[in-house]
């Protein structure tokens, strides 16, 4: 019987997979494998829309595409009926039969191919040797140094992969043609090649992450999965096994060694959260403001607008909540991170969209996202500190500008309106003026001079509010430690074994939304001395040397 109507989204799913992969192996000459598909899929639809039960659906999927796919080769050769100088008729698709018969052997030929490509590297270096460069065995493991016997080894487990592949049909699996969006971020400090980020330059290596994740597997796995040949994917392995981003097992497996978590599951129990950010916010802005109200006597602080004064305010309070933050869930000490073999020592964990889970966007938070720049080596002339949040858009929209702008270009710019002498490295940012206008980082005044709209401090003045950051950061422990603890405690993530450090993150992403829900609670109660435009008040800090 046909399955209930609840059921068909899933099984609509099910079967494109089924069809992407039948189209794949099978009709891959075709000049439209999509509206292959589709077309094929909209015969099922249009039947169950009339009430038809279909017994067998994919049998039937793969019988209507196979006539779609026919009647796509009759278009080829132009007509469906043709007419002999005789004057006979005979229908196009009769006269494909040697056309059919090349076709097949091309399709042959090209799949023992692909499982060639499928091979790990030592295997499929001596099948490409032996059967497409026609050298002798004696030959292959003299130029590789290995024994005959060991050639022939290679070359039977090569054959005996190359005829399971040919005899079953493939799947691929959706990840090959809907490849998971996924984020990197790290604790500690980069390698001197910007690793881990530069290890993953593409979504290819953030999916075989994904795909090594739960539990070893091997290289032939992952590029099944994926459906690409195992040469394209061998490569990639290898960088990320150098890089420390993957493992290898002693029998060959691969695995991640980087935390890996769905974005959905990164926030925690956000109302159990919020109820936290409420209950206490009076208290939590009485007791940071015992701290910040003595630096608004300072010169730089009047000056400041009303809305640069918030965004300070906003910035210093962000940086005290996440300091609570990290001690409640345990921060590993810098030292204890690992140390890499590029430099730097880092742990990565990475996030994985889930489109089927939507996220409240007031608590996609990231940062601070922190850089420093000098002219002269080991003196700094500015640092910046942005964070990404609710309260307006940051690091985030960097990458969405027409020109690359990267952190630390943002950082000169922002510096160069307060030093003449700091430059930025590319004049043509300055084109990137209106884009920061519209992030409400910069502004135009009436006599059409662009100015900062962001906090700026001197390194004297933020090393006061960095001490009252350090103070805060202790007072507030003892009043949210409790509460937080509580609502971290019952929540913990399944961390595989293989993963680095792997008790650390046990709990992470428990109190994922607390500090923007704290950050919220506050300024909507009007506790702050100013107000508060949300979305149009990005929490980004530039502290500089003076002229």
């Amino acid at each position: 019987m046909m399955e209930k109507n609840e059921n068909r989204e899933q099984l609509c799913a099910e079967y494109l997979h089924d069809l992407y992969a039948l189209a794949a192996t099978r009709y891959r000459d075709a000049e439209d494998v999509d509206g292959l598909v589709m077309d094929s899929m909209l015969v099922l639809l249009m039947k169950w829309e009339a009430g038809e039960t279909v017994e067998y659906p994919r049998a039937f999927l793969s019988a209507v595409m196979k006539n779609k796919y026919n009647e796509f080769l009759r278009r080829k050769y132009r007509n469906r009926v043709v007419q002999f100088p005789g004057g006979e008729l005979a229908d196009t698709q009769d006269l494909l039969g040697e056309r059919q018969e090349e076709l097949v052997r091309s399709e042959e030929y090209a799949s023992v191919r692909r499982e060639v490509g499928r091979l790990i590297g030592i295997s499929r270096e001596v099948t490409v040797r032996y059967y497409m460069d026609g050298q002798s065995v004696e030959r292959i493991a003299r130029d590789l140094g290995i024994a005959e016997g060991t050639v022939k080894s290679r070359l039977f487990g090569a054959r005996t992969q190359i005829r399971e592949g040919l005899n079953k049909m493939e799947k691929y699996a959706r990840i090959s043609y809907a490849p998971k969006k996924i984020g990197l971020g790290i604790w500690g400090g980069l390698g001197l090649r910007n690793e881990p980020f530069s290890l993953v330059g593409s979504a290819i290596e953030s999916n075989i992450l994904w795909l090594a994740y739960e539990k070893p597997i091997s290289l032939r796995q992952i590029a099944d999965t994926m459906g690409m040949p195992a040469a394209y994917v061998e490569p990639l392995v290898c960088k990320l096994v150098e890089g420390e981003l993957m493992g290898r097992t002693e029998g060959g497996l691969v695995f991640t060694r980087c935390f890996m978590q769905e974005r959905s599951a990164a926030f925690g129990d956000i109302p159990a959260q919020e109820k936290i950010a409420a209950e206490l916010a009076p208290r939590v802005w009485e007791a940071a403001w015992s701290l910040i109200c003595p630096l608004t006597d300072g010169e730089e602080y009047a000056a400041m607008t009303e809305k640069q004064r918030v965004t300070l305010l906003l910035h210093t309070l962000m940086k005290m909540l996440m300091k609570v933050k990290w001690r409640v869930e345990g921060d590993l000490p810098y030292r204890d991170i690992p140390e890499r073999p590029n430099g730097g020592r880092w742990l990565a964990l990475a996030t994985v969209e889930d489109e089927t889970r939507m996220v409240d966007p007031r608590y996609v938070t990231s940062g601070p996202a922190q850089v420093s720049w000098g002219r002269d080596a080991g003196k700094n002339d500015v640092r910046l500190s942005d964070f990404q949040s609710v309260f307006g858009d940051a690091h985030f929209a960097y990458g969405r500008f027409p020109y690359t702008c990267t952190l630390q270009d943002a950082a000169r710019l922002y510096a160069s309106f307060l030093n003449p002498a700091i430059r930025p490295e590319n004049p043509h940012i300055y084109e990137l003026i209106p884009e920061f206008e519209a992030l409400h980082i910069l502004r135009r005044e009436g006599d059409g001079r662009v100015r900062l709209d962001i906090p700026a401090l001197t390194f004297a003045a933020a090393k006061e509010w960095e001490s009252a950051i350090d103070e805060g950061g202790k007072r507030l422990y003892g009043l949210l430690e409790g509460p937080l603890s509580t609502c971290r405690a019952g929540y913990a993530n399944r961390v595989p074994a293989h993963v680095d450090c792997r008790e650390q993150f046990s709990g992470e992403g428990a109190l994922g939304a607390y500090t923007a829900a704290q950050l919220l609670a506050i300024a909507e109660e009007g506790l702050l001395p100013y107000p508060v435009r949300i979305g149009e008040t990005p929490i980004i800090c530039v502290h500089y040397r003076e002229a």
